[in-house]
């Protein structure tokens, strides 16, 4: 299931410095290692950033199966400089199943807890923008999802936003619950949790941190990867930014977030 993009658009033209930056990246995702710290003048400016992962996403040669949206906590922009979100391949190979198991890796930064929704491929071939008005007729069903972080750099912070974005936007993997039909009209703001039932401790949120909704997130992703050329050729994933604080992780650790109304999801760190 490759994305059609590769196929019919090939590769953009990117300038030496960010085709090898992104060959790095990538081989790092894939052998699972760690790349020394990347220069933060090399990969400050967002845009530059963003081709990096493009190139990386290319490179990878993974099969992604949806998009996600980071950078959706409105509350951070200031820190990070941010103006709006960003965005990135989510990869069968680093999807996991729900109850399942996911290998402890050294570069893990934490867990988060989503909503993520099913969307019809047919919203390539709808040449309007989507809007509030329109997006419910491409969501097949919504669910809850834990998605996990980290570094592929030797780092004990993040720095820049554009860190961030030229790193596969942190994703290391990511697992959802059932999927289910919800009255789009009553997500505004949910409560959820994410328990780290291993370390017994709770970590409340709400879906309004999401900007303002995640119906707001998953409208302004699907607008940016259809203005990229993004296609997939398949039904698709989209997860819309944490609505929990990034929960550290420690090996052996087990994760189970739960969404009011949408049902609840688990991973184990093993």
């Amino acid at each position: 299931m490759l994305c059609l993009y590769r196929r019919q658009h090939g590769r953009p033209k990117l300038s030496n410095k960010v085709k090898i930056l992104g060959d790095k990246i990538a081989e790092a995702r894939f052998k699972r290692k760690f790349l020394p710290k990347i220069s933060k003048s090399l990969i400050s400016n967002p845009n530059i950033a963003a081709q990096i992962c493009r190139h990386a996403e290319m490179e990878l040669l993974w099969n992604p199966i949806g998009f996600k949206a980071g950078a959706t906590n409105k509350s951070m922009w200031k820190k990070l400089k941010a103006k709006k979100p960003f965005f990135s391949y989510l990869y069968e190979e680093s999807t996991y199943k729900n109850k399942g198991k996911m290998p402890f890796q050294s570069n893990l930064i934490g867990a988060e807890l989503e909503v993520a929704f099913k969307i019809k491929n047919e919203v390539f071939n709808f040449n309007k923008k989507i809007t509030k008005s329109n997006v419910s007729k491409f969501i097949i069903g919504i669910a809850p999802a834990i998605e996990v972080v980290g570094f592929r750099q030797k780092l004990k912070a993040i720095d820049c936003l554009g860190r961030m974005i030229s790193d596969f936007g942190l994703n290391v993997g990511f697992v959802t619950g059932k999927l289910t039909k919800y009255s789009l009209k009553k997500i505004t703001s949910i409560p959820t949790v994410l328990t780290n039932k291993t370390g017994k401790k709770d970590y409340p949120g709400n879906t309004k941190i999401v900007l303002g909704n995640p119906i707001n997130s998953l409208i302004w992703l699907l607008n940016e990867i259809r203005k990229n050329n993004m296609i997939l050729s398949f039904d698709f994933w989209v997860t819309t930014g944490s609505s929990t604080p990034i929960i550290p992780i420690k090996k052996g650790d087990l994760f189970s977030g739960s969404v009011k109304g949408l049902g609840s999801v688990s991973l184990k760190i093993s």
